[in-house]
């Protein structure tokens, strides 16, 4: 069996970003940019003010208080008629242009308006102006290919002008859910049966973090219909994820059936508690992960190996995989001779994290899974206690507090 770190390593090293497409800005959102986008406009525009108040020449309130004419009122939206000249004001509104000859802007507070229309300045403070192109110079690159947008980017290429730009396209994500005991939502188990709970984890894993899923419905443990069922997942998915079915008993039959559908087998069993079975392989179309039946083993498997291969190919730079430090609040111990992954509940502790282990009855113990935030990392035959800097993977993955070196 391979490691943790050599399983994610492989399945990193089989994916590339996908191709670009071309979005309205307003669907760029949690995209990755495949183009530099320069501005069309100095940003600001125009010397403007930074608040309301009077725009006003230096040399004129350099002794204090002082009288100034008021020339007119600028709001934003309209620009100034006249120039300042000495003696002369002009009232201005946040945002708004300066006149010509302005050197600062006296707030609204640090004035008294005078009853024949003047105004008395009573201190002249800060300048108060933000000058044309202080921010970005026409012509200047805003972001560069590559870089991941959040809403403030999506702001800054409203700001210049960006109406319609390129991404690299989202990975589709087929989910295929196998087993004779399994059965969907709106039927309730009868003897022998549960209801499928992997299919709707995945699927909330998969939108949690950007990515479209589609379900492509519960297979039998028949050979034919789950030839079927994973065929049009890998036509119509770029990522297709198998839940159950990878073991080694009698009724595994995903590693046979993807053999026959040509998909080359990576890798196939990782040294890890919960998620030994997993699968990883690749055919012409895209990739497969075989992922355990069980449901705490599916999510780890998902943040381990599924998410930062569905980042890399949405564009994303992805890299080593840096887990939270926390103290335990616990004891914990792996006698195996694979790497355990334990519940726990993450607990803020001043600037850090404190670890509190997750009473759990195994894998497939999804009640023990709304109680954690992420998993202790257990090495073999290790033993931890209570005040022990212990790793942790967290259950937000890179949607929040996994970090990820160069991610």
């Amino acid at each position: 069996m391979i490691s943790i770190w050599e399983a994610r390593r492989m399945a990193l090293e089989e994916v590339r970003p996908l191709g670009e497409v071309e979005v309205p800005l307003d669907e760029a959102v949690g995209h990755v940019l495949a183009e530099d986008v320069a501005s069309d406009v100095d940003l600001p525009p125009f010397d403007r003010s930074a608040m309301d108040g009077y725009a006003v020449r230096a040399e004129d309130v350099g002794e204090l208080p002082a009288v100034l004419e008021v020339l007119e009122d600028v709001s934003a939206g309209s620009f100034p008629r006249m120039p300042l000249s000495p003696g002369k004001c002009t009232r201005v509104m946040t945002g708004a242009p300066v006149p010509e000859g302005t050197d600062l802007v006296v707030i609204e507070e640090h004035t008294e308006p005078l009853p024949d229309g003047r105004v008395r300045i009573l201190k002249a403070g800060k300048e108060n102006v933000c000058l044309r192109g202080e921010e970005v110079r026409k012509g200047e690159v805003v972001l560069r290919r590559g870089h991941p947008l959040r809403p403030p980017e999506v702001g800054l290429l409203a700001a210049v002008g960006a109406e319609r730009i390129k991404v690299f396209r989202k990975p589709k994500v087929a989910v295929v859910a196998t087993g004779d005991e399994l059965v969907d939502l709106g039927k309730f188990p009868g003897p022998g049966q549960i209801r499928d709970v992997n299919t709707h984890s995945l699927l909330a894993l998969c939108r949690s973090c950007g990515f479209e899923a589609e379900s492509f419905g519960i297979s039998r443990d028949e050979p034919g219909e789950l030839r079927k069922r994973i065929k049009l997942g890998m036509d119509g998915a770029d990522v297709v994820l198998v839940s159950a079915g990878v073991s080694v008993g009698k009724y595994d039959l995903v590693p046979e059936v993807l053999e026959g559908l040509g998909v080359r087998i990576v890798f196939h069993n990782v040294a890890m508690k919960p998620g030994k079975p997993t699968l990883f392989g690749v055919h012409s179309r895209g990739v497969l992960f075989g992922l355990p039946g069980n449901p705490v083993s599916t999510v780890v498997a998902f943040l381990l190996f599924v998410e930062p291969a569905l980042r890399k190919m949405a564009g994303f730079e992805v890299g080593e995989l840096l887990p939270l430090k926390a103290v335990l609040d616990g004891k914990l111990s792996n006698r195996g001779d694979r790497t355990a992954l334990r519940p726990c509940r993450l607990l803020r502790d001043g600037e850090g994290w404190r670890a509190a282990p997750v009473q759990s009855h195994g894998s497939a113990d999804i009640a023990s899974l709304s109680r954690a935030d992420g998993f202790v990392v257990v090495g073999e035959g290790e033993s931890l206690g209570p005040g022990d800097v212990v790793d942790v993977i967290s259950l937000e993955a890179g949607c929040s507090r996994l970090r990820e070196a160069g991610g």
